[in-house]
């Protein structure tokens, strides 16, 4: 069994063309937010995803990507969307609200509508730390545009079980 879905998962990653993605990405910190855009925009055509499939939206802070990512779940129109914000602690529990409200939020979007978010609102302690996910090697992007091909592939051949 596991044989096979390996063996169909390699198959489907000729397809990775065809498919289509969404990145929502906060406009707060916007220098950080739009680095892990490209880096995952730049890692999904590697892969082989045409760049014409790839749409970026813009909302205004990491509260609104939930709400433009259950839009675009309901359209149907996108295979999987990665998400993008840095949410970096302050002196009050604005920082906690944010972070797990919108994480919670978009787990619940990915599974009423059987779609892959990749999560990469970063909630950090301070602007160093978002500036390391966000930026160079550790950049957060590349994972979000990975897991969001194996997720896909792992969500289509589960649809048909």
């Amino acid at each position: 069994m596991i044989k096979n879905l390996s063996k169909k998962l390699a198959q489907y990653d000729k397809g990775n063309k065809n498919i289509k993605i969404a990145i929502v990405g906060s406009n707060y910190h916007r220098y950080l937010t739009k680095s892990l855009e490209e880096t995952c925009k730049k890692q999904l055509i590697a892969s082989g995803v045409k760049e014409k499939n790839i749409q970026v939206f813009e909302v205004p802070g990491s509260w609104e990507i939930p709400i433009v990512a259950k839009n675009i779940a309901i359209s149907k129109k996108f295979d999987g969307i990665a998400a993008f914000g840095v949410i970096i602690k302050g002196d009050t529990y604005h920082f906690e609200m944010i972070a797990n409200e919108c994480s919670k939020a978009l787990m619940e979007i990915s599974l009423e509508f059987n779609i892959s978010i990749a999560l990469e609102v970063l909630a950090t302690y301070n602007l160093a730390q978002a500036k390391k996910r966000s930026t160079g090697k550790y950049n957060k992007g590349i994972e979000a545009a990975n897991t969001l091909l194996k997720m896909i592939r792992i969500l289509s051949e589960t649809k048909k079980l």
